[in-house]
C-alpha cells in the first residue's frame, strides 16, 4: 500500500472513533439529563427551613434578609459542573388607585435579583447541599418597588404575597451539554 492510502485509512479510523466517542457521551448525557429532570426530588428547595426576615411597616420598606437551603441530586452518569442559580423575588399586592383613581388592581414588582456562582461541582451519584442568602444590600436597588401605606389596599388579604423565580444552569457530560431549568412563580412568603 502507498503511504497516502495508509494515512487516509488511519485518518478515517481516527475520525470514526472520535465520532463514536462523542456520540456515546452525548447519548449518555441526554439520558442522564432526562433521569435527573424526571424525578422532582432531584432538585429541592427547603422552604420549611428557609429564613425570610423583612422590616416593613406603614411608612414603607426598611430592609430584608433571607436564607434558603436547597439540594440537587446528581442521578446521572457525569459530574454536574459550573452550577449557577439565578433568584428573582417579586411582590404582589392590591395597589390603590392603579391604573386610574378609584380603581384598585393587583400589581407585581421585582424586589430582588441575584445570580449565585460559588457552588461546588456535584459528582455523579451524590447530592449537593447548598444555602443561598440575600442581604439588605441586595434588596437596595429595588427599594422603590416596595409599596408604602398609601398604595396598599388593606381590605384585600393577604396584603402582600412574595413569589420567586429560580433558574438553575449547569454544564454536564464533560461540558458537552449546558442545561437550564426554570422554576417560575413559586409562592415563598406572605404578609397577612
Amino acid at each position: 500500500m502507498r503511504t497516502s492510502r495508509v494515512f487516509r485509512l488511519l485518518f478515517r479510523i481516527f475520525i470514526s472513533l472520535l465520532t463514536l466517542s462523542v456520540t456515546v457521551v452525548s447519548i449518555l448525557g441526554g439520558l442522564s439529563a432526562v433521569s435527573i429532570l424526571m424525578n422532582p426530588d432531584n432538585i429541592e428547595f427547603d422552604f420549611d427551613n428557609a429564613d425570610f426576615q423583612i422590616d416593613y411597616d406603614l411608612s414603607g420598606f426598611h430592609g430584608a434578609n433571607f436564607s434558603l437551603p436547597f439540594n440537587i441530586t446528581n442521578a446521572g452518569y457525569f459530574d454536574l459542573e459550573n452550577l449557577q442559580l439565578r433568584v428573582e423575588l417579586k411582590i404582589n399586592y392590591s395597589k390603590v388607585d392603579h391604573p386610574i383613581a378609584g380603581f384598585n388592581e393587583t400589581y407585581t414588582a421585582k424586589i430582588f435579583e441575584k445570580t449565585f456562582y460559588d457552588f461546588d461541582d456535584i459528582p455523579k451519584g451524590l447530592t449537593g447541599y447548598f444555602n443561598i442568602t440575600g442581604l439588605n444590600s441586595d434588596f437596595a436597588p429595588y427599594q422603590d418597588n416596595f409599596p408604602n401605606s398609601t398604595q396598599i389596599d388593606f381590605l384585600q388579604l393577604p396584603l402582600m404575597v412574595f413569589f420567586a423565580n429560580f433558574t438553575i444552569s449547569l454544564d454536564y457530560s464533560l461540558g458537552m451539554h449546558s442545561v437550564s431549568i426554570d422554576v417560575l412563580n413559586l409562592k415563598v412568603f406572605e404578609l397577612p
